[in-house]
C-alpha cells in the first residue's frame, strides 16, 4: 500500500511539474524580444524553469507524503492513547 502511495505522489509531482514547464514555456515565449537583452538570458530562463519546477516537483512528490505519513502516525498514536 505505501508503494502505491508513493507512486501516486511521484506522479503526480512530474504530472504538475510538466504542465508548470509548459505554462512557464509559454509566458517566456510571449516576451518582447527586449526582455531578453536587459532581463535574463535565454540559459538563465532554462535554468530558472527547470530550478523552480525541480522544487515544485519535489514538494510535491516527496514533501506531501512525508507530511501524509507524519499526520498517519500521529492519528494511530493520538488514537490508541
Amino acid at each position: 500500500m505505501y508503494s502505491l502511495e508513493v507512486s501516486c505522489w511521484t506522479i503526480t509531482g512530474e504530472r504538475q511539474a510538466a504542465r508548470i514547464r509548459a505554462l512557464y514555456l509559454k509566458a517566456i515565449l510571449r516576451q518582447d524580444i527586449a526582455f531578453f537583452d536587459m532581463e535574463m538570458s535565454a540559459g538563465q530562463a532554462v535554468e530558472r524553469m527547470a530550478g523552480d519546477t525541480f522544487l515544485i516537483q519535489d514538494a510535491i512528490g516527496e514533501k506531501v507524503l512525508c507530511f501524509d505519513i507524519i499526520y498517519i502516525i500521529c492519528k494511530r498514536w493520538t488514537a490508541n492513547r
